[in-house]
């Protein structure tokens, strides 16, 4: 009788074990079936080698038959072994044994006598393609080769070495054995031919497990649920199927087991298995994968939706983008992994990084105590706060509620949060930087970033690169000291601190508007800092200690615009209890200034008449007081100050100048002339003899607003130059003694002796007063800078100083070789020729009506004849134009 069934494995060269049809309760019925009249040389296994040609006839018929459908015909059963012996045929009839014994992997049994109809002609036939397999000398019968192979059928090589050897190398491989879904017993062909018998377990994955198939009688064990499908899964696609081999990691028990990838030309079985809801994602292994953990999760996530086996009791969990998904600025670094964000409607939220742990705190660290306010940290903590202030302080940040961790042991409820600033994420950054670690959650646990994976990733990144908390170093070690803890501390610091002028800053904490404690980076030191020239309204520090009016809103400009931002401090003295007062700058904006000119403080007169920014602070409070803003907003002023207000008459202050570099039609550079033109000039050829007569300091790093030596590009010469910028493209220095600026390698830029700091900068900022002129950039700008450079270039001209906007002058120049009176100026001759537009709306307009009366006529000419940005007509009638000032 004639039956089909699809061969399951092949044990040796003449046996087979086939497989019947599916069954509806469990995996198929299976066969063990030799080939009659036939033998193959045995295979070995763990106690005994191969007989010569064993293995070459497995292969044989392995490739020939394993995986498909084939008819076969039973011919007897030997009763001692059960052993059953029969025919296989191939779909177009072929007769295996005779293909076998043909091709020179199988031999007749010797002695072999049957009293059973037509098994003579039979065993003719196999005899006759035995001898003319002997004769073509092919397979067993080859004298020329050996037949033996260099294998071993246990694992007892240096795991960790031999992992290192072959990690991420596609090997050839023979899958022998499936034990579960995801677990294999494989023979690996290496590369110098030899095979090694190991177990692998897919990376990434889980499969329920199964019952032993050669388990003891008295086993109770049973398989899990779908793990005989699963088992039945990949046998029928994988099994004694070639393949190739990625071997990945060791398992976590630190045995002989390894992790790795199957890749085989129908596709990943880890993506399938997880597909088909056979198998489960686990955080262990998954970032070992090959094909990484994304494509995994995306398959896991498929069979979830659809309740696939294993997820059949699966209930996704229901979000609320709208709640768990915002924008919002980062307003303050509390912990290497906790921060304050602020919402569009101006609500605080305090996020942890989800699945974030902040680096330990290392052993000797120290806080501030009534012995000693200096502070000793030891450890990663610093460095990861640091990195967190530096990405993030008043960022726009796109924020992910991933989980909301509840009030336990003592500790206050929290929302953990993905964090995503220029399309990066801030907890992979701050892990991959050996800054923190990746929790490792339950594996039922959900509450986790849905960004996971890639923080896994990061972390064996770090781990692997040995960076942060993973290097074998000694951690870090960061004192401060703390110079305001009293007086004589702070006096020691004081003369170091004055004479360095501008000194970077990071401010800690703010007391009120005026008082900050700041953090200098240089010196490694804290300071207790008070704004010179203002008072602020004073801040309750209890809910029953009455605040001052606007002391909360002076409290929170101050902390907006600068708590935790790198900033510049300028010391001018300390007080009786050890404070710092001086200047604070915020992208070189004075804040005294900016809390006096909204009405959040006011004009502390010692202090503000010994501080080099006096004018702008009086005329920061007065422009409060004039707009009644904050504390002024119920302000009078006396009719005689009004009065003699309006009795004050124009500037007049004439000095002699030459543009050095313009930067738009109204905005340029100026020198004074005055004898230190000639000083400069004896200073640029020092500068240049000695930075030509030395080489470069290796260990020299510009900072911003440091003064340093340039050599300009244009004429290979130095000169003294500021940083303005430092990126990816260079250091953008601006040339003090000229104006212009450009952006030069580092090898362009040294530093600059002291000896050279000497001589104040003699480029100085201005515009032409009353007029404007577009930018550069827009329509008209290029000409307006042309005919500004015809106008100025190679002269030396008058200029008057109408007014000082910060360290800009407002100038009306003259060319006194032409001018014959106050009105017939440069500025005029931009107006007439159209390259620039009056602005007759600005502070200083009073007194100066008959030059704003010649300009408007001037430029109403240049109007009707249709000159420079007027050739289309009049452009000024948009009260925004008019009304421009600087």
């Amino acid at each position: 009788m004639v039956n089909k069934a699809v061969v399951k494995n092949v044990l040796s060269g003449d046996t087979v074990i086939l497989r019947g049809k599916p069954r509806p309760n469990g995996p198929p019925a299976e066969r063990l079936l030799a080939l009659s009249n036939v033998q193959a040389p045995r295979l070995g296994n763990t106690t005994r080698s191969d007989e010569p040609f064993g293995y070459g006839a497995r292969e044989f018929l392995r490739k020939l038959l394993v995986g498909k459908e084939v008819s076969f015909v039973a011919d007897y059963t030997v009763p001692t072994t059960q052993r059953e012996y029969g025919s296989i045929y191939l779909p177009n009839g072929d007769n295996v044994a005779e293909l076998g014994v043909k091709a020179g992997w199988l031999k007749v049994r010797e002695g072999q006598k049957t009293t059973r109809e037509g098994q003579e002609e039979v065993l003719e036939k196999l005899e006759q393609l035995q001898a003319e397999a002997q004769d073509a000398k092919v397979g067993m019968w080859n004298d020329a080769e050996k037949g033996t192979r260099e294998v071993s059928f246990t694992f007892d090589r240096d795991g960790h070495a031999f992992l290192n050897k072959y990690k991420g190398k596609p090997l050839d491989a023979v899958i022998e054995q499936v034990r579960d879904g995801a677990t294999f017993r494989i023979l690996l062909i290496l590369p110098d031919e030899t095979q090694q018998i190991i177990t692998l377990h897919l990376s990434g994955i889980k499969a329920p497990s199964c019952k032993r198939d050669n388990a003891p009688e008295d086993d109770t064990s049973v398989s899990e649920p779908f793990g005989e499908e699963c088992k039945f899964f990949v046998e029928s696609r994988l099994l004694q199927r070639g393949v190739k081999v990625i071997l990945e990691g060791l398992s976590q028990s630190g045995g002989q087991t390894f992790v790795g990838s199957i890749q085989h030309p129908a596709g990943n079985i880890a993506e399938l298995l997880l597909s088909q809801g056979l198998a489960k994602c686990v955080d262990w292994s998954i970032t070992l994968a090959t094909c990484g953990p994304a494509p995994l999760r995306k398959a896991e996530k498929l069979a979830k939706e659809k309740k696939l086996r294993l997820w059949r009791d699966f209930v996704a969990k229901k979000v609320d983008t709208e709640s768990t998904e915002f924008d919002a600025t980062v307003v303050r670094i509390v912990t290497g992994d906790t921060m304050i964000v602020k919402t569009k409607s101006g609500v605080e939220k305090k996020l942890q990084l989800a699945s974030v742990k902040q680096a330990p705190r290392g052993a000797g660290t120290t806080a501030p105590n009534s012995k000693s306010r200096d502070i000793k940290e030891v450890g990663y903590q610093f460095e990861a706060r640091e990195f967190l202030r530096k990405k993030l302080i008043g960022k726009q940040a796109h924020v992910t509620i991933d989980y909301h961790k509840p009030a336990q042991d003592g500790f206050e409820a929290k929302e953990c949060a993905t964090v995503i600033v220029s399309n990066h994420n801030i907890a992979e950054q701050l892990i991959v930087r050996g800054l923190a670690t990746a929790i490792r959650h339950r594996k039922d646990d959900d509450n986790r970033s849905h960004c996971y994976d890639q923080l896994l990733l990061a972390e064996k990144k770090a781990e692997e690169e040995k960076k942060g908390i993973h290097s074998p170093k000694e951690p870090p070690v960061v004192r401060i000291v703390d110079a305001s803890e009293n007086a004589a501390k702070s006096r020691q610091f004081l003369t170091f601190l004055k004479r360095t002028g501008k000194v970077n800053a990071v401010v800690d904490f703010v007391a009120n508007g005026s008082r900050l404690f700041v953090w200098v980076p240089k010196e490694n030191c804290r300071l207790t800092f008070v704004l010179s020239g203002v008072r602020a309204p004073r801040v309750g520090r209890t809910a029953n200690d009455k605040s001052e009016p606007y002391g909360q809103e002076a409290l929170d400009f101050v902390s907006q615009k600068c708590l935790q931002h790198d900033v510049e401090i300028e010391v001018e003295n300390v007080d009786k209890i050890g404070s710092f007062v001086g200047s604070l700058f915020v992208n070189g904006e004075n804040l005294a200034v900016s809390l006096l000119s909204r009405g959040l403080a006011t004009i502390h007169e010692y202090s503000a008449d010994e501080s080099h920014y006096v004018n702008q602070l009086y005329a920061a409070e007065r422009e409060a007081k004039s707009e009644k803003k904050g504390i002024w907003s119920d302000f009078k002023e006396e009719e005689e100050v009004v009065e003699q207000v309006n009795q004050e008459g124009p500037n007049r202050e004439y000095i002699d100048v030459v543009v050095s570099d313009i930067i738009s039609g109204s905005h340029f550079y100026v020198q004074k002339v005055t004898d230190e033109i000639a000083k400069l000039k004896t200073l640029m050829s020092e500068l240049g003899q000695y930075q030509n007569g030395r080489p470069a300091d290796p260990s020299f790093k510009p900072r911003v607003g440091e003064n340093v030596s340039a050599k300009f590009t244009e004429d290979d010469c130095w000169y003294r130059g500021r940083v303005r910028r430092i990126s990816h493209e260079g250091i953008e220095v601006l040339y003090i003694d000229f104006g212009n600026s450009e952006t030069l390698p580092s090898s362009r830029v040294r530093s600059l002796p002291e000896n050279f700091k000497q001589l104040k900068a003699q480029a100085h900022e201005a515009v032409l007063s009353f007029v404007k002129s577009p930018e550069v950039t827009e329509d008209y700008g290029f000409e307006a800078v042309e005919c500004l450079k015809d106008l100025t270039a190679d002269k030396q001209l008058v200029a008057n100083v109408d007014a000082r906007e910060g360290n800009v002058m407002c100038l009306t120049l003259f060319d006194f070789r032409k001018s014959a009176s106050a009105e017939d100026s440069v500025n005029l001759d931009m107006v007439s020729e159209g390259q620039a537009y009056v602005t007759p709306k600005v502070r200083y307009a009073r007194g100066n009506e008959t030059i704003l009366k010649a300009l408007q006529e001037a430029q109403e000419e240049a109007i009707k004849r249709r000159r420079g940005m007027f050739e289309y007509g009049d452009i000024t009638g948009n009260e925004d134009v008019t009304s421009t000032h600087y």
